[in-house]
């Protein structure tokens, strides 16, 4: 009877904190996560006007330009004489978990111009007169990065490894 009572015990013991455990689990997955980002800010009309002429870029409400810095062309493993289909696989898969409508979705190298037999001027650019770099991706080095902008000019800005969530948070925020 006792080895019954103990087990019993044991039982419920562990029932209630799995169930704790599933509500807590529950509970977490609801709360907002804060919007992680380095920059955000407007840019002038003179900036707006020299990207969306250097980059096509017409009548999309938001641009997205995934950076590749220049460290990440000579540290960061990143050989970009070619565009492998596996860069674009991903670019692909990425992109299909976020709602882009209404969006512009462009990489940008910073060393373009040593590559520009791949450069098709459609989704693949260069860094025209380092435009991007200078104003923008210097300021925190990595091997890559996103900016998100709206066509009034507001920007926000993320350098290093960024994740669809926050990529679609950005796009959300410039929006409205």
């Amino acid at each position: 009877m006792k080895k019954i009572l103990i087990g019993l015990i044991i039982f419920l013991f562990y029932s209630c904190s799995t169930t704790k455990n599933a509500e807590n689990r529950t509970n977490d997955s609801h709360k907002e996560k804060p919007l992680i980002y380095d920059y955000a800010d407007k840019i002038n009309d003179e900036q707006l006007k020299f990207i969306k002429e250097s980059y096509n870029w017409n009548n999309e409400k938001i641009l997205i330009i995934s950076y590749i810095q220049p460290i990440a062309i000579s540290t960061c493993n990143i050989n970009y004489k070619t565009i492998p289909d596996s860069g674009k696989k991903w670019r692909e898969d990425f992109y299909s978990k976020i709602n882009t409508e209404d969006c512009l979705k462009i990489e940008v190298l910073a060393n373009g111009e040593k590559v520009k037999n791949i450069l098709d001027n459609i989704i693949y650019f260069d860094d025209k007169n380092d435009f991007l770099y200078d104003n923008f991706f210097n300021r925190k080095k990595s091997c890559f990065g996103i900016m998100v902008v709206n066509n009034d000019g507001f920007y926000i800005q993320y350098n290093g490894h960024y994740s669809e969530r926050q990529v679609a948070k950005f796009i959300e925020n410039l929006k409205t």
